[in-house]
């Protein structure tokens, strides 16, 4: 058919060859066409005019799919088991006209040849589809884990950045009620004849109700009790306890800022010795004591 036509520039020159199916134009744009097929397509490219403006669409529509998803080879496996499909394929549907390619039809097509061209088609297309999707579900879970990442940090940083701003307001707010004139200052001994000599200090203003207090040397104690600090009224009421405290391992202690009632006169201070949790009422005696 092709030699009674020696002026058409989509004809083949070789007798007897075939124009490029759809297919085989995606193949070879993907290069998974090897050895004589791809040989014989390439010289058919340099003389089929029609198929090579074919190649061009297919290769445009190949980068256009590209550009949408993050580029990931398919596993060797998968392109081997491809190859070896189309192999077979091209071995049992022998194609004795021109078939249909690109996006026209040769009216030389018989309809026999069709099914496998369909056949052959939509296994490609399945491929592709593979590859797309699999493009997809990578770019897709890379972007996922780079947002989770993004989130976790950023909250980090606000965690991070609000316990700064609570130690800064904390800082001065002991600042505060260390260098307010209207604060009084307490010392607080021990009676003898304690062994060790403790000795405690408070810092306490009766506008506001904010006390600080501070203590070295005091004795370990054991398992179960704990050391109470009382603020002692001068209008005659109960004392107040102020917080329960345990000593570190060199009998320091600190008491910042503990919730008390504003506006109450103290007459003195103590430290008692209770049972873990502390009480309501000081057990004598203070083991620590100082008056205003």
């Amino acid at each position: 058919m092709s030699s009674s036509k020696p002026s058409s520039p989509s004809a083949d020159p070789r007798p007897g060859t075939r124009h490029a199916g759809p297919e085989d134009l995606v193949l070879y744009a993907l290069q998974f066409l090897a050895g004589e097929q791809a040989a014989d397509l390439t010289h058919h490219f340099e003389h089929c005019a029609e198929c090579l403006r074919e190649l061009a669409l297919v290769e445009g529509d190949l980068a256009a799919c590209a550009f949408s998803v993050e580029p990931h080879s398919p596993p060797a496996l998968a392109r081997q088991r491809l190859r070896t499909q189309v192999a077979r394929e091209n071995r049992v549907a022998a194609q004795p006209a021109l078939a249909a390619f690109g996006r026209n039809r040769s009216i030389l097509a018989s309809p026999e040849d069709e099914a496998p061209k369909r056949s052959r088609a939509l296994t490609l297309l399945g491929w592709l589809g593979w590859i797309l999707f699999a493009g997809l579900a990578v770019a897709g879970a890379k972007f996922y884990q780079e947002d989770a990442a993004q989130s976790a940090r950023l909250g980090a940083q606000s965690s991070e950045l609000e316990r700064l701003n609570a130690d800064s307001a904390r800082a001065h707010q002991l600042l505060d009620a260390l260098t307010d004139p209207d604060a009084a200052h307490v010392t607080l001994s021990a009676k003898p004849p304690a062994k060790a000599q403790p000795l405690g200090r408070v810092t306490y203003n009766r506008a506001n109700g904010s006390l600080i207090f501070l203590a070295d040397d005091l004795d370990p104690l054991v398992t179960g009790k704990v050391y109470e600090l009382w603020l002692v009224p001068a209008d005659g009421r109960n004392p107040i306890p102020a917080a329960v405290f345990h000593p570190d391992n060199h009998g320091n202690a600190s008491v910042l800022l503990p919730t008390l009632p504003a506006g109450v006169p103290a007459r003195n201070f103590g430290v008692s010795i209770e049972d873990e949790g502390g009480a309501q009422t000081p057990t004598p005696p203070y083991i620590l004591a100082g008056s205003l």
